[in-house]
């Protein structure tokens, strides 16, 4: 039987979305790198993970380090209050193992977001006029 173009074209779909290797069922790449925080209970188990290729854990953990990037900008812009946290700290961790830089990249980041934070916490300070020029008292000294 011939088949057409079309049948030809058609990507063969995976029934799981998992692997099974010697009896165990195990996340496919994919999965990993499109969630890693479904797949994996904690960025250290990427890390150990039997199956995939140092560069594949490097590129999961990045996918998931941006994730909690986001996460942790959402939890500090929108719900401060909540006392929320994210687990970027745990995948940079694990990222350092694979990426140092990328992970010092994050570190970064994520002491940036941080401070800002820290900073929209601090009480707002006045600006007074003192002889022709602005000086910026805090505003405990105002009162």
């Amino acid at each position: 039987m011939q088949t057409t173009f079309v049948e030809r074209a058609r990507p063969v779909a995976n029934p799981a979305p998992e692997t099974e290797r010697n009896g165990n069922t195990e996340p496919s790449f994919v999965d990993a790198l499109v969630d890693p925080g479904t797949v994996f209970a904690h960025p250290g188990e990427v890390a150990e993970h039997p199956w995939f290729m140092d560069q594949e854990k490097r590129t999961i953990l990045l996918s998931w380090a941006r994730d909690e990037l986001a996460v942790e900008q959402v939890i500090k812009r929108v719900a401060p209050d909540l006392k929320l946290e994210s687990r970027i700290d745990a995948v940079i961790e694990a990222l350092s193992h694979f990426d140092a830089p990328a992970a010092a990249e994050y570190v970064s980041a994520v002491a940036a977001i941080r401070a800002r934070h820290l900073r929209g916490l601090r009480p707002k300070r006045k600006h007074c006029t003192r002889g022709g020029s602005h000086h910026a008292l805090p505003h405990h000294a105002l009162t």
